[in-house]
């Protein structure tokens, strides 16, 4: 038998015998006989083993694709932090940009200048318009127009002005109550002020007496008495 014939024989063994196995004495995985180079074929026959291989060397590309992936993510999520930060810093420069700005234009607009005057001198004016109407109240029981004897106003000056007991100094006998406001210039009656002159308006007026202590008897010798011999104080009425 020729040499030619031997290896025909053996490739054949093989390519039937593939069952068995060997190990490589260097890296130690397991290899199919038929699979060595002595075979004809370019593939090893197609069996369970080569496809947990080409299973292996799939997982193992997907793994770098998995990882060169996630190495592009993290240059990209690096980068896009670095951006957020430069906008932050350009953000906090353009606040004090604007800042410095709109004072410089405080300092040299005319125009802005010209506004704030004004709003100061509208508000010195209210002030003084505030301080003038208050002493006009004060002062108008004492006016010549004013119908109603200065001796008989009591100034209350919240929520009204004042009351007047007309013919209390004069007759010592009140003829007629009469609740008084004073305004000046643009001020208006307050919604409680409305109010007092709707209920005085539909008679919503009454008047009530309050009795403290036991009546007859001195509060000073009501207080004094002894514990036994203290008369108690009835609730008001």
């Amino acid at each position: 038998m020729s040499a030619n014939d031997l290896m025909v024989e053996l490739t054949k063994f093989f390519k039937t015998a593939s069952h068995l196995w060997g190990r490589c004495p260097r890296c130690g995985d397991l290899f199919r006989l038929s699979e060595a180079a002595i075979s004809f074929n370019n593939e090893p026959p197609s069996d369970w083993l080569r496809r947990l291989q080409r299973r292996q060397e799939e997982a193992a590309v997907e793994q770098d694709e998995l990882e060169g992936w996630k190495g592009e993510l993290d240059g990209r999520e690096g980068e896009l932090t670095n951006r957020e930060r430069e906008l932050s810093f350009r953000e906090r420069n353009l606040e004090r940009t604007a800042r410095e700005m709109a004072k410089g234009m405080i300092k040299d607009d005319k125009t802005v200048k010209a506004l704030i005057a004004d709003a100061k001198r509208q508000a010195v004016l209210r002030s003084r318009s505030t301080l003038l109407g208050h002493l006009f109240e004060r002062l108008a029981p004492f006016f010549q127009r004013f119908s109603h004897d200065p001796r008989d106003v009591r100034a209350m000056m919240n929520p009204i002005d004042y009351v007047v007991f007309d013919g209390l100094t004069v007759n010592r006998r009140v003829e007629r109550i009469v609740f008084v406001e004073v305004k000046c210039g643009t001020s208006r009656e307050s919604p409680a002020q409305k109010s007092i002159v709707q209920a005085i308006r539909e008679g919503r007026v009454s008047a009530e007496t309050w009795q403290v202590g036991k009546r007859g008897i001195p509060l000073e010798q009501q207080l004094l008495a002894g514990p036994s011999r203290r008369a108690a104080l009835p609730p008001p009425r």
